[in-house]
């Protein structure tokens, strides 16, 4: 609904010089009609998704696809929102979830535009291989990103500052993959949210799209201590100031500690 496309302005707002998303930017979108998706994506070739979202309930915004004035629906969103009204919503391992990827998925390979599509595992996830096989059934060239940590909000965040996390890039092997303990989110280091958009970008500019490719990201050992520029420092000739560092973890992936552990289970499933 439009509250979304308000809290997004917010963020911008407060992160990026007089950045502003107005509606020829942000689309509604009925996720439970496949051709409504198609004719907002149609003349896009990339995409990126979530698994399990945060639900809230709330009136579909007027003039747009509602078919009554009372007409409600959900807006989903990728990590949380603060002060959400979650009552009366699908549970995280409700096949509502699975439904909204399906059509999306849909929606995006029958566009005849879309060349590769980028995949957040949320920590809602209840079964990612609910997702993955969904992906491989849809037949177009994915990476799927895990994250291995609480995410938190860098609250200094700025254009200016960059990436604060290089992050550590493992790569899965195809096989079966377990979902992630919660135990696992309270004991490794957490990971800025930022730094994952970031990393989500900069994924669709380093990789191959016609892999796929399945990653798990976790906080980097030294993360960067930043500082706001001097005036000797440019930062208008990269997309994002430290981008290159995730270039780097990008390209200097290597196996997942924790498959490695249990590859000989993962790889005979």
């Amino acid at each position: 609904t439009s509250s979304s496309a308000e809290a997004l302005n917010k963020v911008l707002g407060s992160a990026f010089k007089l950045a502003y998303a107005g509606e020829d930017l942000v689309r509604l979108i009925d996720t439970s009609d496949v051709d409504h998706i198609i004719e907002r994506v149609k003349s896009y070739d990339a995409a990126v998704l979530g698994t399990v979202y945060q639900l809230e309930k709330r009136t579909v915004t007027l003039n747009t696809y509602e078919k009554s004035p009372n007409d409600r629906t959900y807006d989903f969103y990728l990590d949380e929102k603060y002060g959400a009204w979650e009552n009366d919503v699908p549970s995280d391992d409700s096949e509502y979830h699975a439904q909204i990827f399906t059509n999306a998925l849909q929606a995006l390979v029958e566009s005849g535009s879309m060349k590769h599509v980028v995949v957040v595992e949320t920590p809602r996830t209840c079964d990612p291989m609910v997702f993955i096989n969904i992906l491989e059934e849809a037949g177009i060239p994915y990476t799927y990103l895990r994250i291995k940590g609480k995410l938190i909000k860098d609250i200094s965040f700025s254009f200016d500052k960059g990436v604060k996390d290089s992050l550590a890039v493992s790569k899965f092997q195809p096989g079966f993959i377990y979902p992630i303990e919660a135990e696992v989110y309270e004991n490794e280091r957490p990971v800025y949210r930022e730094d994952v958009a970031a990393l989500v970008v900069q994924s669709l500019m380093s990789l191959d799209w016609s892999e796929s490719k399945i990653l798990e990201v976790a906080s980097s050992p030294n993360p960067l201590n930043n500082v706001v520029p001097t005036k000797k420092q440019r930062t208008d000739r990269d997309w994002c100031f430290n981008s290159a560092l995730l270039e780097n973890s990008l390209n200097s992936e290597t196996i997942s500690p924790a498959q490695i552990k249990e590859f000989g289970i993962s790889t005979q499933r």
